[in-house]
């Protein structure tokens, strides 16, 4: 069995991939034996350096064209599968999934393990940026829903369904969301380092941290991926969590900065209208408790 494995998923970019990379192989998860990390390649524009070739598995996506808008959803499901391989009997004890710009704290393995002695789940500051699941985690959670094609409102999906059924055992620390259970003690795993990071007023007051584009080719790819995409996948976010709560979504309250009362009352998820549908049951099959996920079983 793999102490762990790595999945990076990318588009485009490939000089953010390979500073990211290069950030991970210096920082001490270099250090720990029994690990892998694969790369989820989502685009024709790809490169490695040299330095990393012998050091990682690319896994190329070539059935998707390259002017996709993409389905994050589709490939953090790809990883949890391809990494664990099976829930019951896994392949390895963690899976870790990062964006191909998620600029890792230099001791980022030894606080992740730290923080999983308590926590079966774990996500660090920025959204699904980086994410820890143990095979326990995706058991009470489920999968990724895949039905949000684009790049919105998906985390915000899955962070609710880890409240909901692994509330003891999250640690989320998205606070760049305003979204935090379990974070008391969370210690660093991301960082905004060689990241572009501003801080402006916003729902967290006159000092929000937002995240902004790094650079024009950075801006063109978030570009592509609003309009219709983002209308869609919230008008689809919306529809699955109305009635399941004292009040329907709304940004504020449900993506973003979580209230108390929502975290102690959390929405009840088999009230929905819309069921999750099983599309990899041999994988699927051994989450616990599907008929309480609102699983179509």
């Amino acid at each position: 069995m793999k102490k762990m494995k790595v999945y990076i998923t990318t588009y485009k970019r490939p000089d953010i991939l390979n500073d990211t990379l290069q950030k991970l192989f210096e920082s001490d998860f270099a250090k720990v034996p029994n690990t892998e990390v694969n790369i989820i390649n989502n685009h024709s524009d790809f490169f490695l350096k040299p330095e990393f070739e012998d050091k990682v598995s690319v896994l190329h996506n070539v059935l998707r064209p390259d002017w996709s808008n993409g389905n994050l959803a589709e490939n953090w499901n790809q990883a949890l599968i391809n990494g664990f391989k099976n829930l019951n009997k896994p392949d390895c004890e963690y899976v870790v999934t990062l964006q191909n710009d998620t600029s890792v704290h230099p001791n980022w393995f030894g606080n992740l393990m730290k923080t999983h002695e308590k926590f079966n789940f774990v996500v660090g500051k920025y959204g699904d940026n980086l994410v820890s699941y143990t095979p326990e985690a995706v058991k009470n959670i489920g999968m990724w829903d895949e039905n949000f094609f684009g790049v919105q409102y998906k985390e915000a999906d899955y962070w609710i369904r880890a409240l909901i059924f692994n509330k003891e055992k999250s640690c989320i620390n998205d606070t760049l969301h305003g979204i935090e259970l379990n974070n008391e003690k969370a210690l660093e795993l991301d960082t905004t380092i060689d990241r572009n990071f501003i801080e402006e007023p916003g729902f967290a007051g006159a000092h929000t941290l937002k995240r902004r584009a790094d650079d024009a080719e950075h801006q063109d790819i978030w570009k592509t991926r609003s309009g219709i995409y983002k209308e869609y996948s919230w008008n689809y976010f919306h529809k699955k969590w109305s009635g399941t709560w004292k009040h329907d979504p709304t940004k504020q309250g449900w993506v973003k900065n979580w209230s108390d009362e929502f975290i102690n009352n959390p929405p009840d998820i088999t009230k929905s209208r819309i069921k999750n549908v099983i599309k990899y049951l041999y994988f699927e099959k051994d989450i616990n408790n599907l008929d309480s996920k609102n699983y179509l079983v």
